[in-house]
């Protein structure tokens, strides 16, 4: 039987700096999910969620070949390579420009809650924290901007790492006249709350994105950015009529679908209950619904009643939004 996970705000955190890297024995970074486009706002918006990805980076004495390099933990880290192929490992190495011994003595614990492949910033959760740590471990500790770029480009794009790094709803846009991204950070409404239905399989960006048209109509894009600044203004104002107007899309989404079939059936499911909106995470598989927090109760019981009748039932997942975005521990 499928239930919806309630989760709450996590508060695992640490001011300060961490000490050199000689000094230092082991860092924790804890990093949330997210949601990306909100419906209008391709590779624009993303919004942080409360489902976590904890690495931790133990350094060792000597360099004790006994100890595995990449130690998995959680149903959802299973089929991630453990060598040195490991995503993070790879982005920590090569980003390293420290004493290459205390490389070598570097341990990786990888924790995770996100949905690995389901657009819910599993691949961006680990590449910035992996990131942070590659700078703070080598006595370097990164700007914001530092951080968005580079994982931006490890990334491919920065609405999910944004997300990540910043906390809450994040707009960015790549600078004109440099490799930098803009950032503004917009506070989501606590009593709107994010409900993610995950379907079981898997869906990668790049066959996602390869079903979309290279060239839009002028009233396809007019659409959108009508709807995109319409959205930003929803949520600054707390207007829930203007929200479910904002989250309609013509870019992705109604290509995608035939990718997705879970985002109409949803949409379908929840049709007359008192949702804000139903749209594609990310670039799929996952569907993200929109709930005023006192319907949240009534919309995620109708969402796990139809879920429950699938040969393959999808997770439901009632979430928060996560405000902090990274948080450290050190030791």
């Amino acid at each position: 039987m499928i239930g919806s996970k309630e989760r709450q705000p996590n508060r695992r955190s640490k001011s300060g700096l961490p000490p050199a890297a000689t000094e230092l024995s082991k860092l924790e970074v804890i990093v949330p999910g997210s949601t990306a486009n909100l419906g209008p706002g391709f590779d624009a918006l993303a919004m942080a969620v409360n489902l976590y990805c904890k690495l931790t980076f133990d350094i060792l004495e000597t360099n004790d070949l006994s100890v595995p390099l990449i130690t998995l933990k959680g149903a959802l880290t299973k089929g991630l390579p453990k060598d040195q192929s490991n995503l993070i490992y790879t982005v920590l190495s090569n980003l390293w420009r420290g004493d290459p011994n205390v490389l070598k003595r570097v341990r990786i614990t990888i924790e995770s809650e996100i949905p690995l492949g389901k657009g819910v910033g599993s691949s961006a959760a680990a590449i910035v924290g992996a990131v942070w740590a590659a700078y703070a471990l080598t006595e370097n500790i990164p700007d914001n901007g530092t951080l968005l770029r580079k994982a931006g480009e490890l990334e491919g794009h920065a609405d999910n790492v944004s997300a990540s790094l910043l906390g809450g709803l994040v707009v960015c846009a790549k600078a004109e006249r440099s490799k930098s991204i803009v950032t503004q950070k917009v506070h989501w409404p606590k009593e709107w709350c994010p409900i993610i239905t995950v379907p079981r399989y898997v869906l990668s960006t790049k066959k996602s994105r390869a079903v979309l048209p290279r060239t839009l109509q002028r009233e396809d894009a007019v659409f959108n950015i009508q709807r995109a600044s319409l959205l930003i203004a929803a949520v600054q104002n707390k207007d829930e009529e203007a929200l479910r107007e904002a989250l309609h899309d013509r870019l992705h989404e109604p290509y995608r679908e035939q990718l997705v079939p879970e985002l109409p059936a949803v949409r379908k499911v929840v049709s007359g209950f008192p949702v804000l909106g139903t749209v594609l995470s990310g670039a799929g598989s996952s569907v993200l619904t929109l709930v005023n927090r006192r319907h949240r109760k009534e919309v995620c019981e109708r969402i796990q009643t139809w879920a429950a009748t699938l040969p393959e039932p999808p997770d439901v997942y009632a979430l928060e939004v996560d405000q902090e975005g990274l948080r450290v521990n050190y030791e």
